[in-house]
């Protein structure tokens, strides 16, 4: 068997050491292994490429980032090689849907020392006006900080970066959280809605920014879930962002703040933008992407295709 290990040496949890054992992983199973280097955003697509030519195997390494590239990649060519992935970036909100350790690179490694035991998942791939993603297309009030995040804050904090990050840019995101919210349009059970709001998520995820918000989502069963956050709980805001953090929100039950989040379940969602597209464009998979509406200012979404991934057999649950 023959197999490519791309990573991304500038993720939050990458090393040498690191890459080594993955690499000794697969070798101890008389895999032959090769390294491919992906130096700047956007190669992880063009390397993907290149090694399902000839590889049985991609194993990617990288943050939720490097595995949307990936998923772009065979959104564009048939998939020969089974495509599997180690989180090693820094909120790791795929982890979980790939039945991975978020907070141990070396135990999600551990997990493929026997290859024999892992299972060949079809996993969804979204499409955002025929644009693929993994995990996540969203837009509005904060959902640029995964992008404008230091390198140095990742590096240093991990995750806390993104909050400290946001402290420090929160009072110049306030005139646009007051006067500029998106003003969409979309269609729920029949019905058309017209609405304000500060933030969408387009999401094929257990977790979302670090936080469990959608424990029983499934990346295999061709529906996604949609969420339209309108404005924030008013006096409860310190309630709900307690139980957000508490565990990483293991406690937060999205569906007690429908008065201000409407989130559902579909597997065709079109979202009419009003006043054009978002002023910051869009976040897919944690970098910054722009999509272009249709003739309607609107995009649509749909799951347009199966992966095919070699996962533990955790991701199961």
């Amino acid at each position: 068997m023959k197999a490519a290990i791309i990573y991304n040496p500038n993720a939050t949890g990458m090393n040498d050491e690191v890459l080594r054992s993955m690499n000794m992983t697969l070798a101890n199973q008389n895999v032959i292994v090769s390294e491919m280097q992906s130096r700047y955003p956007g190669e992880t697509v063009e390397l993907v490429k290149k090694a399902n030519e000839n590889n049985e195997l991609i194993v990617t390494m990288g943050g939720d980032g490097t595995l949307g590239e990936a998923f772009r990649a065979f959104g564009e060519i048939n998939q020969n090689a089974l495509l599997s992935h180690i989180s090693t970036g820094t909120a790791n909100d795929t982890a979980n849907n790939l039945g991975l350790y978020p907070g141990s690179v070396y135990s999600s490694v551990k997990l493929y020392e026997n290859l024999n035991n892992l299972m060949v998942l079809p996993t969804d791939m979204l499409t955002a006006n025929s644009i693929p993603f993994a995990y996540v297309s969203c837009c509005g009030t904060f959902t640029n900080l995964t992008y404008e995040t230091p390198k140095s804050f990742k590096k240093t904090f991990g995750k806390m970066g993104y909050y400290m990050f946001s402290g420090l840019v929160g009072l110049s995101c306030m005139p646009d959280v007051i006067h500029k919210p998106l003003k969409i349009s979309y269609e729920k059970d029949g019905e058309k809605i017209i609405t304000d709001a500060m933030t969408m998520l387009v999401t094929n995820s257990k977790t979302f920014a670090g936080f469990k918000l959608f424990p029983d989502a499934s990346i295999s069963d061709g529906i996604f879930e949609v969420t339209i956050l309108r404005s924030l709980p008013g006096m409860k805001t310190p309630k709900a962002l307690s139980e957000l953090l508490y565990k990483d929100g293991e406690k937060f039950d999205i569906h007690k703040y429908s008065k201000y989040i409407d989130t559902f379940k579909t597997d065709n969602f079109k979202v009419i933008f009003e006043n054009g597209e978002p002023r910051l464009g869009f976040n897919h998979d944690g970098d910054h992407a722009f999509i272009d509406l249709d003739e309607d200012n609107a995009v649509e979404y749909k799951v347009s295709k199966k992966i095919k991934m070699l996962l533990p057999q955790r991701a199961k649950n």
